[in-house]
């Protein structure tokens, strides 16, 4: 007979069983490292046991007022049993309980349960988002500025107007900054601001990654790969909620890598404490 499910925090003893469930994210992105699990992610991991076997997690970043939920992986042999949604009210009690009212994900536009279960949760596709990875001569073919904006670091009193300009939750860049490990950028224009990247040179790639228009991407990605280790010929970026972006990338020869929706909404009521 089969065990209830039990749900507990994740221990700096469960890297291993968070490594084999990753890959069902199907990102086809390399297991993040020991160190940065136990220094970003495990701190609001939840797993999800029965019979004393890892069936589920769920990692999430709570930042002012919005969760995002980054990670929901549910074991094949477990799918379809009504885990997934014992763990995202696990997760939504989570993000309620630390101040979060909204929370918000992505989810692959071909994973119907999953699509299911998030509108379920109160959410509701957003716009649609494309990740690419992109070789270095891609820049060769990509649009530009005939004035070249300037690159400059992103500083605390510049958070409020790059989250407003480009629609990112309240509080999101204090967090990258927060966690370290990543390079905070953002493009200047002789109209104002032009572009903004969050740029993590350990994997390469951007996330998030945005500009005003298409011809200044070049321009951003130019900056990312100053930072990028020499042993890369390549980087990653996503571009959401940009189909004139997407079409700029795609015909200059970036690799498609996978489609997301977002999808957002407010936490049900009876999550909240």
């Amino acid at each position: 007979m089969r065990g209830e499910l039990r749900e507990r925090p994740a221990l700096a003893s469960d890297y291993d069983r968070f490594a084999r469930l990753f890959p069902e994210l199907g990102t086809g992105d390399p297991v993040p490292g020991r160190a940065r699990w136990e220094e970003e992610m495990r701190p609001s991991t939840i797993f999800l046991e029965r019979d004393g076997e890892i069936v589920a997690y769920g990692y999430t970043q709570a930042l002012h007022g919005t969760g995002y939920v980054r990670h929901v992986i549910v074991a094949p042999g477990e799918r379809g049993k009504g885990v997934g949604r014992v763990l995202m009210r696990a997760l939504g009690r989570q993000l309620a309980a630390a101040g979060c009212t909204r929370w918000c994900l992505n989810v692959k536009p071909d994973n119907e349960p999953g699509i299911r279960l998030y509108s379920a949760c109160g959410m509701r596709v957003a716009y649609a988002s494309t990740a690419f990875r992109l070789k270095w001569d891609v820049l060769e073919r990509l649009p530009r500025e005939a004035e070249a904006p300037s690159v400059h670091s992103v500083e605390p009193g510049d958070d409020a107007e790059i989250e407003a300009t480009f629609d990112l939750p309240t509080g999101q860049i204090a967090d990258v900054r927060a966690r370290g490990g990543r390079v905070l950028m953002r493009l200047a224009t002789s109209e104002g601001l032009g572009g903004f990247a969050s740029f993590d040179p350990r994997f390469p790639g951007a996330f998030p990654f945005r500009v005003v228009r298409p011809s200044l991407a070049v321009h951003l990605l130019e900056a990312m790969r100053l930072h990028t280790p020499p042993e890369h010929d390549h980087t990653s970026c996503v571009a959401e909620d940009a189909p004139a972006l997407r079409d700029a990338l795609v015909a200059a020869g970036a690799e498609v890598r996978f489609e997301m929706f977002h999808m957002k909404g407010p936490i049900p009521a009876e999550l909240v404490p």
